[in-house]
């Protein structure tokens, strides 16, 4: 480690807080990042299978929060785990992408795929939630327009395929020695 490093009191990289969306939990008690490989395979000859492709599949973050009731209320008397609480939901129902900051980096397009919150007599005024979100693969796509066949510079050879029924294989007969 350089010297100006060892000697700084202050942290060296300025992480931004976590959030989902916009929405800031009191605490993240875990983060789970899953990045995966889609890996091809073709079963060939004797059982053998072949692998000659592959992509990344869309990120997975689970994450363990919580929000407690302590401290300023929501407004009009409602509790704030209650009023986090729905708001994830609204996030959820949106359907629509969001900005994941976590502490290891930050995703764009993700959805909250699942979220589950537990109650109990200890946690009656607290918020503790699992959120999981995905991913999603955002793509743009292009129209054209084909000229008709009879515009087409060699329409026999650019033509559409026709039915031409069951064919019988050739043989080949080797005529050694016959005659």
């Amino acid at each position: 480690m350089s010297n100006a490093l060892s000697r700084s009191s202050s942290p060296v990289l300025l992480r931004p807080k976590r959030s989902l969306g916009g929405l800031y939990p009191d605490v993240v008690v875990e983060e789970s990042h899953e990045d995966a490989l889609q890996i091809t395979e073709h079963p060939v000859e004797q059982g053998a299978a072949i692998n000659d492709h592959a992509w990344l599949k869309p990120a997975t973050v689970t994450i363990r929060g919580g929000t407690s009731d302590a401290g300023d209320d929501a407004g009009s008397g409602e509790r704030r785990s209650v009023a986090f609480y729905e708001k994830l939901r609204e996030l959820q129902a949106k359907r629509e992408p969001f900005e994941l900051v976590t502490g290891k980096r930050l995703y764009r397009n993700m959805l909250l795929e699942s979220l589950t919150a537990v109650t109990d007599q200890a946690s009656e005024h607290v918020l503790l939630f699992t959120a999981v979100c995905r991913e999603i693969v955002v793509v743009a796509t292009q129209t054209t327009s084909v000229p008709p066949r009879s515009r087409h510079a060699n329409p026999g050879k650019t033509g559409g395929v026709n039915d031409a029924g069951q064919k019988q294989p050739r043989r080949s007969v080797l005529r050694e020695g016959l005659g």
